[in-house]
């Protein structure tokens, strides 16, 4: 008899966006110029004020354990931060610090969800949402728009409520498709869940990432006890810090939060020292940073979306926040596994496939790269599949030519 995983183990899949990272992180380790597009960092600098903290902790010489839902430090900064964008008075009992907003929202599903809850949130999707949400034992509830675009109505929203509904879940702006969800849409959405006792987790965690002027709508100011209002947040976008693997999560609901803390002791016991010291800093710390990242963002966004006008028969929406747009590539591959992959073999490009974010024939093209890297990574993409496009291309110090 051969020793077997959990059925748990063997229904979880890979993550697409780290299986993508890890294979054009081979390529150009095997010395392929290989553009990645796929990538979910911005390659900002760390904010000065978070590395000084990192270095006068690491000369302390004091690394040690740290209370396991958190710094008094970190959650008096969240909280700061709180006040200034949700305009809501939390206490530290309301906060949870945690190993990446992954982890927050994670530990929230452990805590709320039972096997046969059911969790409804809109596609295009964060890839990890389904599975977390099977981990959990919770049934994924995916809601689709009527249309040919990626708007889902929250009509279509409410329409998927059922006695097993538990949470909704907002991501706003949207990764991967960088829509932000209406003012209207927020506040139907808060308002219904909190008449019906369902809980609703906002993703916020590009909520500042917003461009043209635009502003994402705040929840908090349609709720009234909130205590079904989670929101989830972190220092990894908004400042660059994705190595610090620092979230959180904010609730009136405390006894939900102090949930949340039991899973997170029982596994991961508590968060890195540094990590929470150096993100402590950056919320404390010149925020200028942040507008200077969504300034060289939109800049980005708006070379990228120039360089897609050259490719025919693709159709993209304007992202308004994040750093991701998801173009309709169906007329050349509705297979968007495919596609993606013949990309990174023919062109060196790395992106990633629509599929996995619940929208097939979408690529999910990333602009977070400079912009020398985003022209050519289009450049390649447009040679691949234009037939029109010159039919030979230099790639690094090789002539190819399409097929």
């Amino acid at each position: 008899m051969s020793i077997s995983l959990s059925k748990l183990a063997c229904s979880i899949g890979d993550s697409p966006t780290l299986k993508i990272n890890a294979k054009a992180r081979a390529l150009k380790a095997a010395g392929e110029p290989v553009v990645h597009l796929g990538g979910g960092e911005p390659t900002y600098p760390a904010p000065q004020a978070a590395v000084e903290a990192i270095i006068q902790k690491a000369q302390s010489r004091k690394i040690k354990y740290t209370p396991s839902s958190g710094t008094p430090e970190l959650k008096a900064a969240v909280l700061d931060y709180t006040r200034k964008y949700y305009a809501r008075q939390y206490e530290p009992a309301n906060v949870i610090i945690s190993a990446g907003a992954k982890q927050a929202l994670f530990n929230f599903l452990l805590a709320a969800v039972d096997p046969g809850d059911e969790v409804i949130f809109p596609a295009p999707y964060w890839v990890s949402y389904p599975e977390m949400i099977h981990m959990a034992g919770g049934t994924p509830v995916i809601v689709r728009g009527g249309g040919k675009g990626l708007e889902v109505n929250v009509a279509d929203i409410l329409k998927a409520v059922t006695p097993k509904t538990k949470v909704i879940l907002i991501n706003s702006p949207c990764n991967p498709s960088g829509q932000i969800y209406s003012e209207e849409f927020i506040k139907t959405i808060v308002e219904f869940a909190e008449q019906k006792n369902i809980f609703l987790v906002m993703d916020d965690i590009y909520h500042q990432l917003v461009f043209d002027g635009k502003k994402t709508p705040n929840p908090c100011a349609y709720a009234k006890e909130a205590k079904n209002l989670v929101i989830i947040n972190g220092v990894s976008k908004l400042y660059g810090l994705t190595g610090l693997r620092i979230g959180w999560a904010v609730c009136a609901h405390k006894e939900l939060i102090g949930a949340m803390g039991r899973m997170q002791a029982q596994s991961t016991s508590c968060n890195c020292d540094l990590s929470e010291v150096a993100a402590a800093a950056a919320l404390k710390g010149d925020q200028r940073c942040v507008a200077d990242l969504c300034r060289i963002l939109q800049e980005n966004r708006d070379v990228l979306l120039q360089e897609a006008a050259k490719i025919p028969y693709i159709r993209v929406e304007k992202p308004a926040g994040t750093f991701y747009s998801f173009i309709d590539f169906s007329h050349y591959n509705a297979d968007s596994n495919a596609l993606a992959q013949y990309l990174l073999e023919k062109a060196l490009v790395a992106v990633v496939p629509g599929v996995s974010f619940g929208a097939e024939g979408y690529l999910r093209i990333s602009y977070c790269a400079d912009q020398a890297s985003i022209i050519e990574g289009m450049r390649r993409i447009r040679w691949a599949l234009d037939k029109n496009a010159p039919k030979e291309i230099k790639i690094g110090d090789k002539l190819l030519t399409r097929d």
